[in-house]
C-alpha cells in the first residue's frame, strides 16, 4: 500500500470512511487527511503500516513469519514426497514379486504343455513309421 502514495489520489477501501490521500499540496508532497475521531484512525494506519514509523520492524517481523511458514511449507512437502516415493517403492516392490510368480507360473505351465504334446507326437510319429 505504502508504494501507491505517489499516485494523485488513493483512497483505501478498508479505510475510504476516514482517509484520503492526494499530492494536491503546492510543494507535490502527498497530503493526508484524516475524518472525525482521527486518533483512533491514526492508530489503525500505525498498525498497518501506512501511517508512518515502525515500518522497517514491521516489515522484518513480516518476513520472519513468511520464512517460518515458507520453511514449515516446504518440511510438509518434503514429507508428503518421501511418503509418495515410500508407496511407490513398495508398489515396485509388490509388482516384482508378482512378475517372478507369474514367471514361474509360465514355466510350469509350459512344461506341463510339453509333456502334454510329448506323448501326442511320440504316437504320431510311431504310427507314421510303422505304416510306411
Amino acid at each position: 500500500m505504502a508504494e501507491q502514495l505517489g499516485s494523485p489520489q488513493l483512497s483505501l477501501s478498508s479505510c475510504s470512511s476516514f482517509l484520503s490521500i492526494s499530492s494536491a499540496a503546492a510543494d507535490g508532497a502527498p497530503h493526508l487527511s484524516l475524518g472525525a475521531g482521527g486518533g483512533e484512525e491514526l492508530d489503525l494506519l500505525m498498525q498497518v503500516g501506512i501511517g508512518g514509523g515502525g515500518g522497517d520492524e514491521e516489515e522484518e517481523e513480516r518476513k520472519t513469519i513468511r520464512m517460518m511458514k515458507n520453511r514449515e511449507s516446504a518440511l510438509r512437502s518434503r514429507a508428503r514426497k518421501r511418503a509418495y516415493v515410500q508407496e511407490l517403492e513398495k508398489e515396485v516392490r509388490r509388482l516384482v514379486n508378482e512378475n517372478l510368480k507369474l514367471k514361474r507360473h509360465c514355466k510350469q505351465l509350459k512344461t506341463e504343455m510339453a509333456a502334454l504334446i510329448q506323448p501326442t507326437t511320440k504316437q504320431s510319429s510311431h504310427r507314421r513309421s510303422s505304416s510306411t
